[in-house]
This record gives C-alpha cells, structure tokens and sequence, in this order.
C-alpha cells in the first residue's frame, strides 16, 4: 500500500499580494489598475464634449470648473497614469520583434528607443505650441 493517492488536489491557493513578490508583477498590477484613472480621464473628456455642445456658456462653466483647484488636481491625477501608460507603451514597442525590409538591416533597440521617445516629445511640444498659440 505505499502507492500515491491517484485522487486529484486543488493547488495551493495563492496568498494575498503575490503581485507584491516580483518586479515584473508590480508593475502589470500597476499598469491594470491605473486603467481606471484613466477610465476617469475619459469621463472627464466625454463632460467637455458635453459642454463644448451645448454652447459657450456652458463650455465657460466646465473651462471654470477645470481651473478650480479640484479640476487641477483632477488633471494631475489623471496625468499621471497617463505618462506611465505612454512609457509602458513605447517601451513594450521596442520589444515588438523586428522585421527586416529590404537590404537595410533592422534598427537595433537603441535607435528604437530614441525614435519612439523622440517622436513622442516632438508631439507632445507641436500640441503645446499650437494650443498656446505659438505656431499657428
């Protein structure tokens, strides 16, 4: 009598916070969760095309309610993830496999990494520059 048991066992159940245990986690729970902050963000863009329907009055108001100090620290709030998504993003393109085309080799991950930031600084300030009024 000294064969194993054939009757199967559930796993061991996971312990509270494993996502704590390894960096790679963290940062996916982080990424999963900051999806709701941004859900918030949407929201928050969804009430300004609201306003900007209904008219100057109301787009005043909701323009009103973005300079208050809670609309500010609502736009923080919603920067934030928003700057952690973009980077995940970028960095997660770099790692996308990479396709020879033609007889030019592919770009390393370097050159990608430059590319990606890059092209994200250089719109970011043409959006900057054109809403100040900058460049027309």
């Amino acid at each position: 009598m000294g064969s194993a048991s054939s009757t199967p066992t559930l796993a061991s159940r996971v312990p509270d916070g494993w996502w704590m245990s390894h960096k790679r986690y963290r940062y996916y729970m982080l990424f999963a969760m900051a999806s709701g902050i941004l859900s918030l963000g949407s929201l928050v863009l969804l009430v300004a095309v609201s306003a900007l329907s209904k008219g100057s009055q109301a787009w005043a108001g909701f323009l009103a309610m973005l300079g208050s100090p809670a609309g500010l620290l609502l736009s923080v709030v919603v920067l934030v993830p928003t700057c952690f998504f973009a980077v995940r993003w970028l960095r997660v393109g770099v790692k996308i496999p990479q396709v020879k085309l033609g007889p030019m080799p592919a770009p390393g991950a370097g050159m990608l990494y430059v590319a990606h930031f890059g092209l994200l600084i250089g719109v970011s300030l043409l959006v900057i520059l054109l809403l100040s009024g900058v460049v027309a």
